[in-house]
């Protein structure tokens, strides 16, 4: 298997169990039912990543600090060490010249973020392209409640947030690579998310339940996604293909030029 998104992240390896769910409770609360926070209770409820390394870069990604291109390009710089130090292949510096860019435009320009749609389309056109079954592709509520789900949790201050401190319905460019990445890792949505938006309720045990069973544990979501693997594995022995033509493809995908 040779997809690398490791472009920012190689893989992510999260523990949830432990986060403050003062913090992240409140604002999942105001997610759905908006009116139910006062505005200081929300502003206070924005957090902090959850791992401190995590917090530098969230800072360093924070719209505030990007106030010129290099700027963009130490935070992207600080992603790729931060999540793949080893990373040697010859076009990485290329790609991350092209993603400070499109980060440094999209703080300066809204009409240069991604729509959440755009992310949602890439990637459910990858599980066509890749030959996977039909539970692997994602419908937009889904990817909502995903994204909330684990982005805060991550880089919180970085997210592209709406006057009203709720999260917009799109992304920079550092975020939409982000999520491919998660939903390729984990084999599409979780089934405890999907369960729930499909019953119209937001996933509010979701910070309990995704981290408890060990990586081994024959869970139904491991068990999909061990499915997924071996499928995404299998597709690619069979259609070989480059780091960069698979970045450029992903990277035009979404607009980053």
């Amino acid at each position: 298997m040779r997809i690398r998104w490791r472009i920012v992240f190689s893989s992510l390896a999260l523990l949830l169990v432990g986060f403050v769910v003062a913090v992240v409770v409140p604002y999942f609360n105001h997610a759905v039912y908006p009116d139910s926070l006062s505005r200081s209770a929300l502003m206070g409820a924005v957090g902090y990543a959850v791992i401190p390394e995590d917090r530098q870069i969230d800072e360093l990604g924070a719209p505030g600090h990007i106030r010129a291109e290099a700027d963009a390009r130490a935070y992207v710089e600080a992603l790729v060490k931060r999540w793949d130090p080893n990373e040697t292949n010859p076009h990485l510096d290329e790609f991350e010249e092209r993603l400070a860019q499109a980060e440094y435009a999209a703080v300066r320009d809204p009409n240069k973020l991604i729509p959440e749609s755009q992310v949602d389309k890439t990637f459910n056109r990858l599980m066509d392209e890749w030959e996977m079954p039909a539970w692997t592709r994602v419908a937009m509520p889904e990817l909502h409640a995903f994204r909330i789900s684990y982005v805060l949790t991550v880089y919180p201050r970085s997210v592209v947030r709406l006057p009203d401190k709720s999260i917009a319905p799109s992304c920079r460019p550092t975020e939409a690579l982000f999520l491919l990445h998660m939903l390729d890792s984990r084999g599409g949505i979780p089934p405890e998310i999907r369960e729930e938006v499909r019953a119209s309720r937001f996933p509010w045990s979701i910070l309990k339940r995704v981290s408890l069973h060990p990586a081994n544990t024959p869970t139904p979501q491991n068990l999909q996604r061990d499915e997924y693997i071996g499928l995404r594995r299998k597709y690619f022995a069979n259609h070989p293909t480059s780091f960069e033509s698979e970045v450029s493809d992903i990277f035009s995908q979404l607009g980053i030029r």
